[in-house]
């Protein structure tokens, strides 16, 4: 079995190559006139396209600080996007969208008179448009840099394209930046003068609470009122005591009684008056109103605390955005510029000829093959023939 399919495969490869001989002289045409013709198109009518591409950095995001506020505030995640402020990705978004505008490309093609270059006799500038973008190309690489690139007929020409655009769109990302900055600036100024305003309000509610209530530092306050009421306390006691003893040992009716009794009275005195509050001037305070009092004072600070914070953060951020705004410095770093590349990229002349000769061999030994097959149908007379003589028939006709 073996030896049969290989007698077959060379039977078939010899029918294919004599057939081939048989018609050669048509099999050289087939061959060479596409091939002749393909070498002249490649050689001198088609023009060759040449490529400038530059390699940028993406920009860098301006990192807002808000550290700070975290830090006061117990964390501030997602407060950039609250605010309205770029990130990186949004950045370089928008140099992708500022490439790929139609306003950049309506620069690019007014500044080089790219109308006539192309020889464009349409009417529509929507397919001038169309046209330079088929030549125009901005791509990712694999390092995350911007790949700029220009295809045209001159080499020189997309070169200066390619630095063309990166100016313009270095240009207009500023533009961008600046009036991102400007609008950020004016919200934090306005945010920043009613905060300074809610700030003094509160301020002043606050001294006020203060000096109404003679209640200025609630912990040192209210030890010193702990300790005098202490000492107030010891005393009566230690006076007791005496009286006591007094009593004891002379009667009521005793000048030294009556003495004690006075101290008892008066430390007695003071005692309730320092709980109700009476020495309030001195920087005592009632210990019934004592909680009430802290609560406000700690309600009043944690307010003013927060406006600080606050107001620290929007301080911060409008002189950050001032920077931003009068910032006019380049946010497009050129790692490789383009060149003036003279090796063309179209057409590939060697991959155009093979492609065109290795056809023109394969449509030639198709139809050898198909007038063998053919004429061997016609000397055995099949219906093959008949239809095949048929067909050339009508053509006779038609000539006649």
């Amino acid at each position: 079995m073996e030896k049969q399919e290989s007698v077959g495969f060379i039977e078939v490869c010899l029918r294919l190559l004599n057939n081939d001989l048989k018609h050669f002289k048509l099999c050289l045409a087939i061959v060479l006139i596409p091939t002749i013709v393909a070498f002249v198109l490649v050689m001198w009518v088609i023009k060759p396209v040449y490529a400038a591409t530059a390699v940028v950095t993406p920009p860098s995001s301006s990192q807002t600080s808000l550290s700070g506020l975290s830090s006061m505030l117990g964390g501030a995640s997602g407060m950039g996007a609250l605010l309205g402020l770029s990130n990186s990705d949004e950045d370089e978004n928008a140099v992708w969208t500022i490439f790929n505008s139609w306003e950049l490309h309506d620069q690019v093609i007014r500044e080089f008179n790219l109308a006539e270059h192309y020889e464009f006799d349409g009417d529509f500038h929507a397919d001038l448009l169309k046209e330079f973008r088929k030549n125009f190309a901005v791509e990712v690489n694999k390092e995350d840099m911007f790949a700029v690139s220009m295809e045209d007929e001159d080499f020189r020409l997309a070169a200066k394209i390619v630095a063309f655009m990166l100016e313009k769109a270095d240009s207009a990302f500023n533009a961008f930046k600046t009036a991102q900055a400007r609008q950020s600036r004016i919200y934090f100024q306005s945010r920043l003068d009613s905060c300074e305003m809610a700030l003094d309000s509160l301020i002043k509610e606050f001294v006020k609470f203060q000096v109404d209530n003679n209640f200025y530092d609630p912990d040192v306050q209210l030890e010193s009122t702990i300790k005098y009421l202490g000492a107030l306390q010891a005393k009566r006691e230690e006076v007791a005591i005496e009286m006591a003893f007094e009593k004891a040992d002379r009667g009521e009716k005793s000048k030294r009684y009556d003495e004690l009794t006075k101290r008892y009275q008066g430390v007695n005195s003071a005692l309730h008056g320092a709980l109700k509050g009476r020495h309030e001037n001195m920087g005592m305070v009632a210990l019934k109103k004592s909680p009430e009092l802290a609560a406000e004072y700690m309600r009043r600070e944690t307010e003013i605390r927060v406006q600080e914070a606050m107001y620290k953060l929007l301080r911060q951020q409008s002189e950050q955005m001032r920077m931003e705004e009068a910032k006019m410095l380049t946010n497009l770093h050129v790692l490789e510029p383009p060149w003036e590349n003279d090796k063309k990229i179209y057409p590939l002349r060697g991959v155009t000829l093979v492609f065109v000769f290795s056809v023109a061999c394969i449509i030639a030994t198709i139809v050898s093959n198909l007038l063998g097959y053919l004429a061997s149908e016609s000397k055995r007379g099949s219906s093959v023939a008949m239809e095949w003589n048929a067909f050339k028939g009508f053509f006779k006709k038609n000539k006649g």
